[in-house]
């Protein structure tokens, strides 16, 4: 899969830099909330960037408040649009460690926030989760970082019950995690990669789920770790046109021929990633669990072991009625069609495609370094490819974003004219990418990936 980086000055006044921000897709329109820079100062701000026709032009929204309901300022939350409703969940105040469940949705016709007053048991307090759309009537979450450090958990928010429920999942799970991205491959399929695990180790696999079975189905190890980065789907791209696609085996000897080049594109300078927060190895970030010492003496004492759920409550329940929505809505999607409007760098709605879709990664921290590569992940084998390295010296200056982590990725509808893109059905699209954070600055700063 072809392409090129192209960075783009947007009229109007610019959202203060940070990362850890939430992102969603409304059409051609990039929601952006909150988020924090490194001080850590968090926001609760809302904007819009509107991409139409290739004129890019950012507006700060002041919304409308629902009696009794109250924002305040978070990082590592996540925005998820059920058709035209978004909801959000979760996320951290990074100063003084307070995370949240609370579950809020905005109406974008009139731009109010409300809160949602949902029945069932709440999820744990997070951030640094992922979410999705699911089945168009539901909100996934999965994993995230909590007072207790990283998570496996999965939850449902069903909106037709107004209820949080905690199905029981088979198959082996992945490990705990937090700073992961799961996209939507279809109405009911999660694709979760990388993240960070117990210990701080950043993970390297690919796993999915399958909500009409309640079951992940594989895990598959990858030659690239990642966490803090981004990831969308390409509505309606089947993996199988995409070129070059290698197995994990083959990109692992690609990966370890390119490492002696520069790290891959990434930046040396070494950083510890946190929701809203950058700081040196070995010195104590700003998570929102309680600093990392007490975070990793947590993890050692078995977090993540409450996996084993149980049958508790399921027959009759939230559950039972969110699986009873899936399976309706599976049936009526059974031909293809779309899940609805696109999503975040961590929350992408589906595509409908059951023959496979093209997964795009970006940026992140490896481990080592604050990476600018471009991967692929084909949704149904989990191979990868990479796809452009990040910023080399043959680059010329400003045609290439800088290396970024805890920034968000959204794909929009563009004029077949302006931007060129993926077409689908005649209309084309693009991958835009907003502000995030390296080890020298906070950016605010408009990319766009171009497909070939």
């Amino acid at each position: 899969m072809g392409g090129q980086w192209r960075l783009v000055k947007p009229a109007g006044l610019a959202p203060a830099p940070r990362g850890a921000h939430a992102s969603v897709a409304l059409g051609t329109k990039v929601l952006v909330f909150g988020g924090a820079d490194r001080a850590p100062v968090p926001f609760n701000d809302l904007w819009v960037l509107e991409t139409a026709g290739g004129k890019y032009e950012w507006t700060r929204i002041s919304p409308l408040m629902a009696p009794g309901c109250k924002l305040l300022p978070r990082s590592g939350a996540t925005l998820t649009a059920l058709g035209d409703r978004v909801f959000l969940f979760g996320g951290t105040e990074p100063v003084s460690g307070v995370c949240f469940n609370e579950l809020k949705v905005l109406d974008a016709a009139t731009w109010t926030w409300s809160d949602v007053q949902a029945q069932g048991t709440l999820p744990p307090a997070r951030h640094s989760h992922c979410s999705g759309c699911l089945a168009d009537t539901c909100l996934i979450v999965y994993g995230g970082a909590g007072y207790q450090g990283p998570m496996q958990d999965l939850w449902i928010y069903n909106t037709l019950q107004n209820s949080w429920s905690r199905p029981t999942v088979a198959g082996a799970q992945p490990q705990s995690r937090e700073m992961h991205t799961g996209c939507m491959v279809d109405d009911t399929t999660m694709l979760v990669y990388g993240g960070r695990g117990p210990n701080f180790k950043v993970c390297c696999d690919a796993a999915l789920f399958d909500a009409r079975q309640m079951k992940w189905t594989v895990i598959e190890p990858t030659p690239f770790s990642r966490c803090a980065h981004s990831c969308v789907v390409l509505p309606g791209a089947s993996a199988g046109a995409a070129t070059g696609s290698t197995t994990a085996a083959t990109a692992s000897q690609k990966a370890s021929a390119t490492a002696t080049e520069g790290k891959a594109g990434g930046s040396e300078d070494g950083a510890d990633v946190e929701a809203g927060e950058v700081s040196e190895p070995g010195t104590s970030g700003g998570g929102g669990d309680g600093g990392q010492a007490q975070h990793q003496q947590q993890q050692q004492d078995g977090h993540g072991a409450s996996t084993a759920l149980t049958e508790e409550g399921l027959a009759g329940s939230a559950a039972a009625a969110a699986a009873a929505a899936l399976t309706t809505a599976a049936a009526a999607s059974s031909g293809g069609g779309g899940g609805g409007d696109g999503a975040s760098c961590m929350n992408h709605n589906s595509n409908g495609s059951s023959s496979g879709s093209r997964v795009l990664i970006y940026g992140g921290y490896s481990g080592e370094a604050v990476e600018g590569d471009l991967l692929q992940i084909d949704s149904r084998t989990l191979e990868i490819e990479l796809v452009r390295r990040g910023p080399r010296e043959s680059d010329k200056g400003g045609t290439v974003p800088s290396v970024r982590f805890a920034h968000s990725a959204v794909v929009v509808p563009t004029a077949p004219s302006s931007d060129g893109g993926v077409s689908v059905s005649g209309v084309s699209y693009t991958m835009v990418v907003f502000g995030g954070v390296n080890p020298k600055e906070d950016l605010n700063d408009v990319a766009v990936w171009v497909f070939g």
